[in-house]
């Protein structure tokens, strides 16, 4: 079944097209052990960007019909030099240059993905807890993403609110990280996704042998997906859609997570970029389109772990955070130690992989399992990732590294203890 379409749409529609679209995917991780939380990072397919601005440049400046300038969401360019080791890293981010206080808004669509399982001989054993007396059994279920899209819209990743830890008001969640950041809070500066559009339902068969739904020790269904062959799925799907590239969609679920290797090692979204006219790395050096994505599940409490964090947008909130820090999966630093469990190095400039579980808390939440606290994740800034290298015209946090000023951010990247 690995690479054959298993979708339809509302009208009963499936589609056997051939996929084109190389896609590089960055996914925000777990393990789960026991129902302990322990982040991590996988990468589905890496790419590179030879061509990469060295000094501040907008995708703006050169309008649309410059050669330059591929169809794709705006993004603008820039560098910083490590001091640590004096080499200079390219990066580019959504919006437009900081410096230059401009408001961005970005077209945004909400892809809603029902996932129907089948109960068969999937072992599941891997699962069981003994000391909860937890042995679960897979089930024939439908889980649909539809029912989350009302919240999401509702949550500070659309809908404007305040965020005392910036003391920021009446903004979104990732426009507030963005500010944050580079020092523009109170300023015209803005990175907004536009009030998205809900497009029609997709159904994912997936295979007995490709998945599984459980029920959670706190009784809270959810469902495992092979990620590989997600991945397939979601190319093609985002293929057939043929959106236009200026416009970002976010694939929902309601707690379908995916896993690799087993049941255990969890990714909960993932973002990514490509171009529907080849599986080269991506390049910014050209007229071609560049489409982006976000994929995240939206989680109940209590389904993946008893972190209270864990819940509702926390995966959603990482993957807008990473695709406004690096929309096309290039930006690379100085290898990293990751100083959170279980560790581990990392080059990528994605920031939210090392502070998974770790949330800065939002008011208003109208769940009470959620404790009416929505929980987007804490996310690093990025001269952590610089080294206080960071161009001080962008105007670097002079106090904190994480937009939650998280402890065990306090200080700069530390050098890799082995090669990532």
């Amino acid at each position: 079944m690995r690479g054959t379409s298993a979708r339809s749409y509302e009208d009963g529609s499936g589609s056997l097209k051939s996929r084109k679209l190389g896609v590089a995917w960055v996914l925000c991780g777990l393990a789960l052990l026991v129902s302990t939380l322990l982040p991590s990072a996988g990468v589905f397919a890496s790419s590179g960007e030879k061509g990469a601005h060295s000094s501040s440049s907008d995708s703006s400046d050169n309008g649309n019909a410059s050669t330059r300038t591929p169809r794709t969401v705006p993004y603008w360019s820039s560098s910083f030099k490590d001091p640590t080791n004096g080499v200079t890293y390219p990066f580019t981010m959504v919006g437009s240059d900081p410096s230059l206080g401009r408001s961005t808004t970005v077209d945004t669509m909400i892809v809603p993905l029902r996932f129907k399982f089948v109960a068969g001989d999937q072992n599941v054993s891997v699962l069981n807890i003994s000391p909860l007396n937890y042995y679960p059994t897979a089930l024939s279920v439908s889980m649909n993403g539809a029912d989350n899209v009302a919240d999401t819209v509702a949550s500070p990743i659309f809908t404007p609110t305040d965020f005392p830890i910036s003391n920021d008001a009446r903004v979104q969640f990732g426009d507030a990280f963005a500010r944050a950041q580079f020092g523009k809070v109170g300023t015209g500066y803005h990175v907004i996704l536009g009030r998205p559009r809900v497009a029609k339902t997709v159904t994912i068969h997936v295979p007995e042998s490709l998945g599984v739904a459980v029920l959670s020790p706190g009784n809270v269904m959810v469902g495992r997906v092979d990620s590989t062959w997600f991945k397939d799925q979601l190319a093609a799907l985002i293929d057939d859609m043929n959106l236009k590239p200026t416009t970002l969609p976010i694939f929902l679920t309601n707690n379908v997570v995916l896993y690799s290797g087993d049941y255990l090692h969890l990714s909960l979204g993932g973002h990514g970029a490509g171009s529907p006219a080849s599986n080269a790395p991506i390049s910014l050096a050209g007229k071609e389109k560049i489409r982006t994505f976000v994929f995240a599940a939206y989680l109940t409490p209590n389904g993946l772990s008893r972190n209270p964090a864990i819940s509702d947008i926390q995966a959603l909130s990482h993957e807008i955070a990473e695709w406004i820090d690096n929309p096309f999966g290039i930006n690379l630093v100085q290898p990293y130690q990751i100083p959170t469990p279980p560790g581990g190095c990392s080059a990528a400039l994605e920031t939210g992989d090392p502070l998974v579980g770790v949330a800065v808390p939002v008011p208003r939440n109208p769940s009470a399992a959620a404790g009416l606290w929505w929980h987007p994740q804490d996310e690093l800034f990025l001269n952590w990732f610089a080294r206080d290298g960071e161009d001080p015209g962008l105007a670097p946090h002079p106090l904190q590294y994480t937009f939650g000023a998280y402890a065990a951010f306090g200080h700069i990247a530390e050098a890799c203890l082995a090669a990532p």
